[in-house]
């Protein structure tokens, strides 16, 4: 047993606190460009709320969960993949098929959907219940199917199927709907558009093969509890970019496994420690994500005698004097503390002081504490005499934290001004998801700046792994944690508890610590828990009065699958003037084994009442990137005075398309120098409209299966080539990606070649729009930043003698013209595309001819005549905040009612529950 050894300690600092910390709390600039991700009740309604119909909101939570994350070695902290919708869209966006296909269980569980968790062949999905029915959405792929009528979407167990339609030309086959009816592929049975790699339909039905079908009853792989949470002193000054920091550094490093010229400085990322990381940055896996950016938040707190009392964590015998912050009494210690806060996780910290140490007597040191005071670890000492500069650079001390406390002691034997603190600041580096930012977008951009409840908060989020959390708790009794067998490495089987019982049949638990510097104002604790054996429970306890009574906030005994149960209370009343609160958490598997009851992962916040809850002007600072029409682009940036919020303004931004972020600095006026006008950098504003998206809807191809012509033949490079004139229109279109097996999906053709293809339509039809399916050969070009060169010109005729030309095809894309029913590869570039012509007016024609007059090697996989395409106007309809205070998790339905769910999901089931068997009735 652990005893409550750390009572007295922490009581003292409590006792010893002279002010609370003045800050402006829960700062939230958000944009309508994108959702609002500060907590799960804020994304849910931003993204959400415009929309009537569950399923419409199940839609919108796809296509920004498709740019919020990225397919590749899921972020792990804690031993343990994150699936915390809101910690990974603001820190991370690395996830895999099963962290992305969790993440959606936690956001359609926390808007009261019932949802089904997954394995099938090779890979992890989920599916959401509405309109009566169960539809599968897969973020990891980007992917959505429908059932033959093209508008329901499918289910997990429908999609690999056999099955037959007019899509297939009646021919039946499994997986027919995977084959045939992806809402996010080029053609049927071509490839996924948003996918991480080249990945075709016909390997997909085979991932959904129902052999392979395995439904995880007993499990969901979720997380929720985080939230972000900005406060600002000051002297205080957070900057997002939108992109990472340390290219170039000095201090970069090789990664573990990535590529031998990727670099990276450690003080700007946390490890990955998952297995194809190792340890090392996680962007260097697939460095062309750019998901990482990272954030610079500078502090330096005033150490005057009123600055020393509003902004000090904790002051403890110390007093403000001519010669700096000094001990009160000669020969006793003294002591300030200062928080550090990141918003964003923490990758390193910068304290740069000043300290005065007169004879080798005196004592001026340095301590970190990253555990709300638990343990300290002290950083610098002083060895020398005289006025001393400390440069004290913390990487793995504080990486993956999110506060650190930083306590400055001082002992002088002689006089008390013979150990002083003359300056100190703070540089944090954090690191950002930078997908997930406040975006602009071309034309006019609405921002909104508000605050949440005035008041502090400490998080505690510890990890329960291997032997770390034994730094973090209080008191403990028959705690263990799961071992590999094999290793004895700090690992768990995913399915089941992180932190369980010792000793079977014995009551377990774990207790935490928060003090707070100001009198408590709420307490919201909770996590995910495992509870899956008969009699078995898990119980959450509180107590204000140190430990000698408790009150028992919640207790789980519902023993239904699935057993991994996210839950959270809120501590009903606080007693006037506590400052410190016990958290304990219990449980019990009764009669069954060791395992069978514990805890994944816990979550506490105690909020607290500021000395100076008052709102003080803020400055929002937006930078960013115009494209010009020749792809070339100018900085430009926007800083608004917000003096009362909530507040909302107006940023138009000017240029060809959608700009490249730069970044976003907040802080209190006064905090930076006076820019000599607010508005825009050039005092220009440029005007505009927002710019709406569109929706595409694609018509009759006519062309497929009809016969053509080509004047030049194909390189056979690559398995290029077409002998028997089918590939160009047989109704499958390439793939996005350039390179791997590509080239084999049609022709390649090098410059000087100036191929003509012509295609009969056997009659005359009524075309509206033609497409060209062109992939860069090499080098790998990119439509999005107009690097394809090669013209294609587009010729009809009724007779195939007299040809008119009907025009070029663009090959230089805008992003703001890429429809939303496209999904844009995970690394945002299309050297692949189903390039469109659309006419004015359709034209009556029988041959249609291709003239193609390569600037680089050039792939064509499919050339079209349509009998039209048409865009319409689309709204994502991004919901601003409406000054309702969305923060708090408790007040979401994170799970539903399991028993009725569980009773129809053995159904699906062979007698060992894990083999699909058919259709229910």
């Amino acid at each position: 047993m652990r005893k409550l050894h750390r009572l007295i300690t922490a009581a003292a600092l409590i006792a010893l606190t002279t002010a609370t910390r003045a800050d402006v709390c829960n700062i939230k600039v958000v944009t309508d460009a994108n959702p609002d991700y500060s907590d799960i009740g804020s994304f849910i309604h931003s993204s959400t709320s415009n929309w009537k119909e569950d399923r419409d909101k199940c839609w919108a939570v796809f296509y920004w969960n498709h740019i919020g994350r990225r397919q590749t070695w899921p972020m792990c902290v804690h031993g343990q993949t994150v699936t915390d919708p809101i910690c990974q869209f603001n820190d991370y966006g690395y996830t895999m098929c099963s962290t992305i296909s969790g993440i959606n269980c936690a956001i359609f569980g926390a808007m009261g959907l019932p949802v089904r968790y997954w394995d099938i062949g090779l890979h992890t999905v989920m599916d959401v219940e509405f309109d009566g029915k169960y539809h599968m959405i897969d973020d990891s792929m980007s992917a959505l199917y429908t059932l033959c009528d093209g508008k329901t979407l499918a289910s997990v167990d429908e999609i690999g199927q056999e099955g037959a339609c007019a899509a297939s030309g009646g021919k039946v086959e499994p997986g027919h709907i995977a084959k045939y009816h992806c809402l996010y592929a080029t053609s049927p049975n071509g490839f996924l558009t948003g996918a991480d790699v080249r990945r075709s339909l016909e390997s997909e039905a085979y991932c959904f093969d129902p052999t392979f079908l395995k439904y995880r009853h007993y499990y969901n792989n979720w997380d929720l509890g985080h939230r972000y949470s900005l406060n600002l002193r000051d002297h205080e000054v957070y900057t997002r970019y939108y992109h990472r920091l340390d290219e170039g550094s000095t201090n970069a490093v090789a990664q573990p496994k990535a590529d031998k010229d990727y670099r990276a400085d450690p003080a700007y990322f946390t490890p990955n420690p998952f297995d194809e990381v190792g340890g090392g940055d996680p962007e260097s896996v697939n460095r062309a994500y750019h998901i990482r950016g990272n954030g610079v938040r500078t502090y330096v707190p005033e150490l005057s005698e009123a600055g020393l009392t509003r902004e000090a964590w904790s002051l403890d015998g110390v007093r403000v004097t001519a010669g700096g912050v000094a001990p009160k009494a000669t020969g006793t210690p003294g002591s300030v503390i200062f928080s550090v806060e990141g918003a964003n996780v923490l990758t390193s910290l910068k304290i740069a002081a000043t300290l005065v140490r007169k004879t080798d007597n005196d004592r001026a040191a340095i301590a970190i504490s990253v555990n709300n005071g638990q343990t300290w670890k002290e950083v610098y000492t002083a060895d020398k005499t005289g006025e001393q500069q400390a440069d004290v650079k913390l990487i793995p001390e504080v990486n993956g934290s999110y506060e650190v406390l930083v306590k400055v002691s001082l002992l002088g034997k002689g006089a008390p001004v013979d150990a002083a603190l003359k300056s100190l600041r703070f540089e944090a580096i954090t690191q950002i998801n930078s997908k997930t930012q406040p975006r602009l977008r071309l034309g006019k951009n609405t921002v909104y700046v508000g605050t949440g409840a005035p008041s502090q908060s400490i998080v505690l989020c510890p990890g329960l792994v291997g032997e770390a959390w034994k730094a973090n708790v209080v008191d403990s009794h028959n705690v263990a944690t799961y071992r590999d067998p094999k290793t004895q490495a700090a690992q768990h089987p995913g399915y089941m508890a992180v932190m369980f019982a010792e000793k079977a049949n014995e009551e377990a638990y774990i207790v935490f610590k928060i003090d707070a510097p100001g009198d408590l104002t709420g307490l919201t604790y909770g996590g995910r828990y495992y509870n899956a054996a008969a009699q078995a429970h898990v119980d959450t306890l509180h107590s204000f009065d140190n430990g000698k009574t408790w009150t028992n906030s919640y207790s789980l005994t519902d023993t239904s699958a699935p057993w991994d149960v996210i839950h959270y209370e809120k501590a009903k009343t606080i007693p006037k003037g506590v400052r410190s609160v016990l958290v304990k958490y219990v449980w019990n598997a009764k009669n069954a084994g060791c395992a069978a009851c514990g805890l994944y992962s816990v979550r506490m916040e105690a909020n607290y009442q500021p000395v100076d809850a008052a709102f003080k002007p803020l400055e929002v600072a937006f930078a960013w990137k115009e494209v010009q029409k020749d792809y070339t682009s100018v900085m430009r940036s926007h800083i608004q005075k917000v003096d009362k919020v909530p507040c909302t303004y107006v940023i138009n931004v000017g240029g060809e398309d959608h700009p490249a972020m730069g970044s976003l600095r907040v802080n209190l006026v006064g905090a930076q120098p006076a820019p000599a006008t607010y508005g825009y950098s050039d005092g220009k504003d440029v005007g505009g409209e927002k710019v709406r998206d569109r929706w595409m809807t694609v018509g009759k191809v006519l062309s497929t299966g009809k016969p053509y012509t080509a004047s030049v033949k194909s390189k056979e490079s690559w398995g290029a080539g077409d002998p028997d004139g089918r590939k160009l229109t047989d109704g499958v279109v390439g793939s996005c990606y350039s390179g791997s097996s590509s080239p084999t999906d049609g022709v390649l053709y090098t410059p000087g070649t100036k191929p003509e293809i012509t295609v009969d339509l056997g009659s005359p039809q009524k075309c509206g729009a033609f497409r060209i399916q062109a992939i860069s050969g090499w080098p790998f070009l990119d439509a999005l930043q107009g690097q394809k060169k090669d013209k294609v010109e587009v010729l009809t005729s009724l007779d195939g003698q007299a040809f008119t030309s009907r025009g070029f095809f663009d090959f230089n894309l805008r992003r703001k013209d890429i429809p939303v029913n496209f999904m844009v590869p995970d690394n945002e570039s299309l050297t692949g595309y189903n390039f469109p012509l659309i006419l004015a007016a359709p034209v009556e024609a029988r041959y249609i001819r291709f003239k193609i007059d390569p600037a680089h090697m050039l792939g064509i996989s499919e050339v079209q005549a349509l009998d039209g395409i048409a865009y319409a106007p689309f709204d994502l309809k991004i919901a601003l905040p409406d000054g309702h205070d969305r923060s708090d998790v408790t007040a979401y339905p994170l799970r539903h009612d399991p028993s009725k769910e569980f009773k129809r999901s053995r159904k699906r089931m062979g007698p060992d529950g894990s083999t699909f068997l058919g259709d229910l009735p």
